[in-house]
C-alpha cells in the first residue's frame, strides 16, 4: 500500500530508514484502528505513518519541505507533535518499538481526528465532501495532467487553510482540553507498555 512507502513520508529518510519504514506494511492491522469516519482517506493513513517516523527513531529525521507544502494538514498535525513536550515523553516508550510507536500514533492521529470531526461540521456541507473527496484520493492532484493547467487546486488550498486556521483557534480556545487529551494519550499508552510488558516478557528467574 501506498502508505508503507517512503517516498510519501513528509520525512527525508535515509536508506536504512526507508527500509525500517517499508516493514510496516507487516503491521498494517494498526491502520485500521484510525478514526472509523477517516480511515479511508488518504491524509489520515499517511499521518499515521509520518507520527510513527517522529516516535519511532530518537533522532527525528529532517522535514521534506515539498512534501510540507503539499499536505498542509499533515504538516500541521506534525509540527503540533514535534512542538509538544507531551507527545515528547511519549518517545520513551516508542524508540525502537515498531508497536508501542504505531499504538502512539494512532492515539494522536485520532485525537486531532476527533477535533476535526467536530470542526468539519461547522463549514458548509459542499466543501466539506469536496475536501474529502479530493483527499481521499490527493496524489491524483499531482500527476503531469493535472500539474499541466494547475499545480495545486485552489480552491483546495482555501479549505485546508480555513481547517487549518480553525484548528489551531480550537487548541488555543480548548488549552485545558487539548491538554487533557494529550494526557490520555500518555496514560493509555503508559498502560499498553505495562500490559504489553506482562503479557509478553518473560519473568525473570
Amino acid at each position: 500500500m501506498k502508505y508503507f512507502e517512503a517516498s510519501n513520508s513528509l520525512f527525508l529518510l535515509n536508506e536504512q530508514q526507508r527500509n525500517q519504514f517499508s516493514r510496516l506494511e507487516y503491521y498494517d492491522y494498526f491502520y485500521h484502528l484510525i478514526h472509523p469516519d477517516f480511515h479511508s482517506l488518504s491524509f489520515a493513513n499517511f499521518s499515521l505513518s509520518d507520527l510513527w517516523v517522529y516516535y519511532y527513531f530518537e533522532e527525528v529525521p529532517i522535514i521534506n519541505s515539498e512534501h510540507a507544502l503539499h499536505y498542509l494538514l499533515r504538516n500541521f498535525m506534525l509540527n503540533e507533535v514535534l512542538i509538544s513536550s507531551k507527545f515528547k515523553r511519549l518517545k520513551k516508550t516508542t524508540i525502537g518499538s515498531y508497536t508501542n510507536a504505531l499504538m502512539a500514533a494512532v492515539l494522536t492521529v485520532n485525537l486531532f481526528m476527533d477535533i476535526l470531526s467536530e470542526l468539519l461540521n461547522s463549514i458548509p456541507k459542499e466543501e466539506s465532501n469536496f475536501y474529502m473527496k479530493f483527499e481521499n484520493s490527493s496524489k491524483q492532484l499531482f500527476n503531469d495532467r493535472f500539474a499541466t493547467y494547475e499545480h495545486y487546486p485552489k480552491k483546495l488550498v482555501l479549505i485546508e487553510t480555513m481547517i487549518i486556521k480553525s484548528m489551531r483557534g480550537y487548541l488555543e480556545q480548548h488549552e485545558a482540553t487539548y491538554t487533557e487529551r494529550k494526557l490520555n494519550v500518555i496514560r493509555f499508552m503508559d498502560q499498553f507498555t505495562i500490559t504489553k510488558r506482562e503479557l509478553f516478557e518473560l519473568p525473570v528467574v
